[in-house]
């Protein structure tokens, strides 16, 4: 940490520090490591790191018309195919063999199209295999290329490390698979690398190679010996790299493309060769780029990302996928009929919890600092697959006593109920694969983590996984318990634009696979904007509380704790069940 400055500001005394890790921050505010005797307040600053380097790309770009990176950036529609292969069906056929699931006709389109068009476009919604189909198609390229007996270099981009990362990992299973399959070839040279910066966390898997200086990116592709070289970055690194007069790379993937600025999108199109293509896969119904600043001004897309500039200012039609391997049809049949055109059919549509415990009432050991009521056994009950608690309470903004206690609540009974006679829960497991905790605020955050170490009695290690919808992205679970925190009506419509974006609802309503718990306040669920925009997003969120969640409707009173006094709140339980 760096003590930037001290001072007062219309008599508040503020300070500025400087992290340098979002996790070094997270770490601060859950350790209370900053203790100042009095109610503390972080706000993050804006710092633009990146402007220059946008702006000298941008330039270099509108100053060479007859550069490839120019024709896609602004004149995609230019752009002519110099080569494909004559049978891409037999090329898939070989990629197929070592595939775990094969393609259904969507995923195998687009493994089609990648080698008919220079920019191919892949509308993934959650759960519909879009990390397999291109790690599936970036398989071909290697089969084609192959066929060519020529070397072959890819990029791998997205905006952030654990994305690139979770691409990069179905690479590397992918091609011990193949190798398998394949044992004449296991020598082929095919290397995975990723490219960071010094400052970022190495990839976790040992079969990904960690560079962190670029000239060592430069020689493995100038070495012809390098038959297939796959690099993963993300456009700040890739910057750095020296341009080649006829490009560096043959086939550039940006996944997660909705988050993508098209600007960062530029930093990649230039280290293109002439005959490059593109494949671009994301959603814009999920969580678009991440902004310092307001952006209202679209300059005909250039401003907005990738995916969303392509499709809409281009004219370039995305293939969607239309299958969800994830979510149960309780949880996917709301996203299919509000985002995907009911085009997001559920392949497991009656998944549901197991438990190896049955409890009927309260359990011998329930901690005693947690209030118990029968009514949390209806609320995890497994045939009642989306569950929404709504209530109404004038005073929580950024943390929520109510809502942290009935999230340690459900997570020690689901913990409890998972686990068998002499069969304890692999907490690390339950954090990771079973269990998710979903709120908006670090602040919430924080309350949640204090109320399942102290309350719930979980152990610090393995920590427990409560996040921003942000840092879910991309992630699945069992079951995901979602806080929305606010029910102080002035501070809903402070956030409106923030709390009810749809995107965030989206995701974390899909982060679900068997089952979702909502607490939301009415003041959420009531709250009528006075910008029409923002109340269209509103309504995806609130008609799903409203009208979607009807099965069963009752009134309960729900105990807890604040401030060493025993409470209730009264609460309307919704479901939904088909």
């Amino acid at each position: 940490m760096e003590l930037i400055q001290l001072g007062r500001k219309d008599g508040v005394p503020y300070v500025i520090i400087k992290f340098p890790r979002q996790e070094i921050l997270d770490l601060v505010l859950r350790e209370e490591i900053i203790n100042l005797y009095k109610p503390l307040i972080i706000d993050p600053i804006f710092i633009d790191f990146s402007s220059d380097k946008i702006k000298s790309v941008l330039g270099e770009i509108e100053s060479a018309p007859s550069k490839t990176a120019h024709s896609f950036l602004l004149q995609p529609d230019t752009l002519q195919v110099s080569k494909s292969p004559t049978d891409p069906e037999s090329l898939y056929k070989r990629v197929d063999s070592s595939l775990r699931n094969p393609f259904n006709d969507n995923q195998k389109e687009f493994f089609h199209q990648t080698f008919k068009q220079r920019i191919s476009m892949l509308w993934g919604p959650p759960g519909t295999g879009k990390t397999t189909v291109l790690a599936g198609t970036v398989f071909g390229w290697i089969e084609y290329f192959r066929e060519l007996k020529k070397p072959l270099h890819i990029c791998v981009g997205a905006v952030t490390y654990a994305a690139i990362d979770t691409l990069l990992d179905a690479l590397v299973e992918l091609l011990q698979a193949w190798k398998q399959n394949n044992p004449q070839r296991k020598d082929e040279p095919i290397n995975i690398l990723r490219l960071r910066s010094v400052a970022a966390e190495k990839p976790t898997n040992k079969r990904i190679a960690d560079i962190t200086d670029v000239s060592e990116i430069a020689g493995r592709l100038r070495n012809e010996k390098n038959t297939v070289v796959i690099v993963g970055s993300t456009w700040g690194q890739i910057s750095k790299l020296e341009q080649h007069e006829d490009g560096s790379f043959d086939l550039l993937v940006l996944d997660e493309a909705s988050q993508i600025p098209v600007a960062a999108a530029a930093s990649y199109f230039i280290y293109l060769k002439e005959d490059g293509h593109i494949a671009l896969a994301g959603d814009d119904h999920q969580l678009g780029p991440i902004r310092g600043y307001q952006m209202e001004d679209t300059r005909k897309g250039l401003f907005d990302c990738i995916y969303t500039y392509m499709k809409d200012t281009h004219g370039i039609i995305p293939l969607q996928l239309q299958t969800n391997y994830r979510t149960n049809r309780e949880i996917s049949a709301w996203p299919s009929k509000r985002f995907y055109e009911e085009k997001f059919d559920a392949h497991f549509p009656n998944r549901r919890l197991e438990f190896k415990h049955s409890i009927r009432e309260k359990p011998a050991d329930w901690p005693e600092e947690l209030l118990w009521s029968d009514e949390y056994l209806k609320l995890l009950a497994p045939d009642n697959p989306v569950v929404v608690i709504t209530y109404d309470h004038p005073g929580y903004t950024l943390s929520n006593a109510f809502e942290a206690q009935i999230v340690a609540v459900l997570t020690v009974l689901y913990k409890q109920q998972l686990e068998g006679q002499d069969d304890p829960v692999d907490l690390k497991r339950f954090w990771e694969d079973q269990l998710g905790i979903v709120t908006p605020h670090r602040a919430q955050m924080a309350a949640i983590r204090n109320a399942l170490f102290d309350e719930a009695r979980f152990p610090r290690n393995p920590e427990p996984v409560v996040d921003t919808v942000e840092r879910f992205q991309g992630r699945e679970r069992d079951c995901i318990i979602s806080s929305y925190v606010v029910s102080d009506k002035d501070f809903a419509r402070s956030e409106e634009g923030f709390i009810l974006d749809h995107r965030r609802f989206n995701v974390t309503l899909t982060r679900a696979r068997k089952k979702f718990i909502m607490l939301v306040s009415d003041a959420i669920v009531s709250h009528l904007s006075e910008d029409n925009a923002l109340s269209e997003e509103a309504a995806h969120l609130q008609l799903f509380v409203e009208e979607y969640c009807d099965t069963e409707i009752r009134s309960v009173e729900l105990p807890f704790s604040e401030g060493n006094q025993q409470k209730s709140m009264r609460c309307t339980v919704k479901v939904k069940r088909y």
